[in-house]
C-alpha cells in the first residue's frame, strides 16, 4: 500500500470514530455528546410502575410533543404518574413527579 492510501484509511477512520456519536442514541452516548443539549420535558406515565418505556415527552418550553421517544426511565413511585425529567436525549439525569396541574400547564400552552 502506497503513503497515501494508508493516510487516507486513517484519516477516514479517525473521522468515522468522532461522527459515530452523532448517528447513534442510546442513553450511554448521549451521556458523553455534549452536542446535545440538556433539557427538561414533561411526560405521562402509566402508574403501578417504576420502569417507563417509550416515554412520548413534552418540551417545557413549547409545550409540543419532542420528536422522539424516551427509551427506558426509572421511576421511584408508582402511585403517581405526571413526571419532570432532566435529561440529554436518551440519558435520563434526574426525574421529579408533578402535579396534574402543573403538567397540563406545560402541555397545553
Amino acid at each position: 500500500m502506497s503513503f497515501k492510501k494508508i493516510l487516507l484509511v486513517s484519516l477516514l477512520t479517525i473521522t468515522a470514530f468522532f461522527c459515530f456519536p452523532f448517528f447513534i442514541h442510546n442513553e450511554i452516548v448521549d451521556y458523553f455528546n455534549l452536542a446535545i443539549p440538556e433539557t427538561k420535558s414533561y411526560a405521562q406515565v402509566p402508574k403501578n410502575t417504576q420502569q417507563y418505556y417509550n416515554v412520548q415527552a413534552y418540551d417545557s418550553k413549547t409545550g409540543s410533543k419532542l420528536p422522539y421517544k424516551i427509551n427506558r426511565v426509572g421511576g421511584y413511585d408508582p402511585s403517581l404518574e405526571y413526571i419532570k425529567i432532566d435529561h440529554r436525549g436518551q440519558y435520563v439525569k434526574e426525574i421529579q413527579y408533578v402535579s396534574k396541574k402543573e403538567f397540563s400547564k406545560v402541555v397545553n400552552k
